[in-house]
C-alpha cells in the first residue's frame, strides 16, 4: 500500500472527500509574504479515482480560490492522489476581487478589483466582474460544504440570501442535540481596523461567530471566533487556517480556549 505524502508540491490534485463523491483540486500557488495559497477547484464527482486527470486538469470550468492546501496535506484532510505541472496561466488569477466594507445586513457595499499591483474600488460589479475569483481562504469545511453544493464565485455577488427578493430567507441552523458540544474561542489580533474587518466579514460568511472589539492595550484589534465542536475534534486545521488568515492581514493568532462544560443549547 502506497504510503500517503504528507507534504504539498505545487502541480498536486488533491482529493477530497464530500457527501456527493470524490472532488479534485489542484495545487498551483503559495507565498509566504504576503501568505497567498491558491488552488483550483475542478468540476464533477466521483465514485472511484479517475486514473487520468489531464482532462480534468485543464477543465475550462474549473476556477481559483484560496485555501491553506499544504496544512490540509499534512493533517490528511485531504490526498495527494496526482501530480500535474501548473502552466503560468493556471497558477494565479490575474484578476480577482475582495469584498470590501459591509452593511449591517451583510451585503457589500464596496469590491476591490486586484489586478497586479494596481486595485480599483467598485461599488457594483459588472457582469464580467462577478465571475472572478474571490479572495476569501476557505476553511475545510467551508471549502467542502461549496463543493457539495457546486458554488461559484459568479454565487457571490456580496447580497445575503436574506436580501435577494428571489431567493427565500433560509432558517437558522439548529446545533445537534449533542450535550458534548463544547464552545470554542479563537483570539487573532490585526494592526488595522480595515484588516480586522475583513477578517470579520470572511469568517462571518463561512458560519463562525464573530466579535470585533480594540484590544486590552489599545494598539490593536481582536477578532473573537466562536464556534462550537465536539470535544474529540481535531483543531489543528482550523487553528492553522485562522493563523494564515491573520499573517495574510499582517496580524497574528494568539490561541483558542475551550469551555469545560457543555456548550447551551
Amino acid at each position: 500500500m502506497t504510503k500517503r505524502r504528507k507534504r504539498a508540491r505545487l502541480g498536486d490534485v488533491l482529493e477530497v472527500g464530500t457527501p456527493r463523491g470524490l472532488a479534485y483540486i489542484h495545487y498551483t500557488y503559495f507565498t509566504e509574504e504576503p501568505y497567498r495559497e491558491v488552488i483550483r477547484i475542478l468540476p464533477g464527482f466521483f465514485t472511484a479515482r479517475p486514473t487520468e486527470f489531464t482532462e480534468l486538469v485543464h477543465h475550462p470550468k474549473a476556477f481559483f480560490a484560496f485555501y491553506p492546501a499544504r496544512v490540509a496535506v499534512s493533517q490528511g484532510t485531504v490526498e495527494v492522489v496526482a501530480h500535474h505541472p501548473v502552466s503560468p496561466d493556471k497558477a494565479f488569477p490575474a484578476v480577482y476581487r475582495w469584498a470590501g466594507a459591509r452593511s449591517r445586513e451583510g451585503r457589500v457595499l464596496a469590491w476591490r478589483i486586484c489586478e497586479g499591483s494596481k486595485e480599483t474600488l467598485v461599488r457594483d460589479l459588472s457582469e464580467e466582474q462577478r465571475y472572478l475569483p474571490i479572495f476569501s481562504i476557505f476553511l475545510h469545511d467551508s471549502l467542502v460544504s461549496a463543493l457539495t453544493n457546486e458554488w461559484r464565485p459568479e454565487h457571490d455577488i456580496g447580497i445575503p440570501p436574506a436580501l435577494r427578493e428571489s431567493s427565500p430567507v433560509p432558517e437558522t441552523p439548529k446545533l445537534p442535540d449533542d450535550s458534548s458540544l463544547r464552545r470554542v474561542r479563537h483570539f487573532l489580533y490585526l494592526p488595522k481596523a480595515k484588516d480586522s474587518k475583513s477578517v470579520a466579514d470572511q469568517l462571518s460568511a463561512q458560519g463562525f461567530t464573530v466579535e470585533r472589539r480594540k484590544s486590552a492595550e489599545g494598539k490593536n484589534w481582536l477578532v473573537l471566533v466562536t464556534h462550537t465542536v465536539s470535544p474529540d475534534v481535531d483543531l489543528d486545521s482550523v487553528r492553522e487556517t485562522l493563523e494564515r488568515l491573520a499573517q495574510a492581514h499582517s496580524g497574528e493568532y494568539d490561541g483558542h480556549e475551550m469551555d469545560v462544560t457543555p456548550a447551551p443549547g
